[in-house]
Parts: structure tokens; sequence; C-alpha cells
């Protein structure tokens, strides 16, 4: 009888403990993030150089290569995109995700460059058609007088896996009001939860 109870005891005991690992596990898997300033500078470093060109690639008639000999038939405006690496909206839009959140992506890029507005005269920069990515080269772009200074970040606020950092920019070189941005640690990297420029 003795020897049915310590057996039972430390059977329990052992459940005990895989419980323990299970909850261990489950916190891993959502931790929340602290970062230095440092940190958050080389973070920046990265992204923002990047976020560039996105914003690049949605300053009509966008940074990729196009043929305008080659064009949707009825609509001559858009021209044939010929890049390596992005030959779809999909392709685009997956370039767009490893810089944004989805939902940054949506508001910024795809609501107002992808999906045709309501207006009857509206049409997206880019679209597919028969399986190949085009753009309507017939809208002008503008300049980039931009310079975000990284090396300036400095931390607001950080809250579970969302952190905000204000760091410094010029307009054509002369000193303009500081950017303040928000990252979040989304599915083991970072992205930019909010607009580079407003």
């Amino acid at each position: 009888m003795f020897l049915a109870v310590f057996i039972l005891l430390v059977g329990c005991q052992s459940d005990r403990g895989n419980q323990t690992e299970v909850t261990q596990t489950k916190t891993e898997e959502s931790p929340t993030v602290h970062l230095t300033n440092e940190e958050a500078k080389n973070i920046l470093k990265q992204l923002v150089p990047k976020a560039e060109n996105i914003y690049g690639l949605f300053n009509p008639p966008g940074w990729l290569k196009n043929d305008k000999t080659k064009t949707i038939p009825g609509e001559t405006v858009y021209a044939l995109v010929i890049d390596e690496n992005i030959k779809s909206v999909a392709d685009l839009k997956k370039a767009v995700e490893e810089v944004f959140t989805k939902d940054v992506a949506e508001t910024i890029f795809y609501s107002r460059y992808v999906t045709p507005g309501t207006d009857k005269d509206s049409r997206p920069l880019y679209k597919d058609y028969e399986g190949k990515l085009y753009v309507d080269a017939d809208i002008g772009g503008h300049g980039w007088a931009t310079k975000f200074l990284t090396d300036t970040a400095r931390i607001k606020g950080q809250k579970d896996n969302a952190i905000e950092i204000e760091f410094d920019q010029t307009i054509l070189d002369d000193p303009a009001d500081p950017v303040t941005v928000k990252i979040e640690f989304v599915n083991g990297k970072w992205l930019l939860a909010s607009p580079l420029v407003e």
C-alpha cells in the first residue's frame, strides 16, 4: 500500500513538472521586448532604407523598370514591369510586408495604389494582367528630399512587442521636425507599424 501511494505521488509531481514546461514554452512564444536606444538605432538602420525603397515603388510610376511598348489591351497607360523579383501584385505585397505590418501596408499602400478606387476614373498604380505585373506609366512622380538621421534615434515608449522611437530628419538638407515611428516585433522580426512619412 505504501509503495502504491509513493508511485502515485511521484507520478503527480512528474505531471506538474510537464505543466510548468508547457507554461514556460508559451511565455517564450510571446515575450515582452525591451530595447536600448542603441538596439533601436540598429533596427532603424536596417528598416528605414528598406522603407524608402518601398515608398519609391509607389512613387508613380514606381522605381521598377517598365516597357512602355508592352501594354494591357485597351489600357495603354499600363506598361509591363520588368523586374527579376517583382512580377505580380502578390510579389509587390510580399516586398512591402518584409518592412511594414499588414495593417500599415493596407492603409498606406494597397488601398491607394493596388485596389481600384470607387471613382469611375480612378485606377490603381499596379495591376496584374495575364500573369504579369503592369504599372500605370502615365502618372508623374516626385523627388525625395528627406534624409532620416537614424543615429539620433531615442526610444519614447515600449509596451509588449511595440516600441515608439523618435529620430531627427532633414528636408532639403534643412533641419525639420523629428519623426516618430512605431516598430513591432512580429513573427520573429521587426517591422514598421506606422508610416515613415505622412
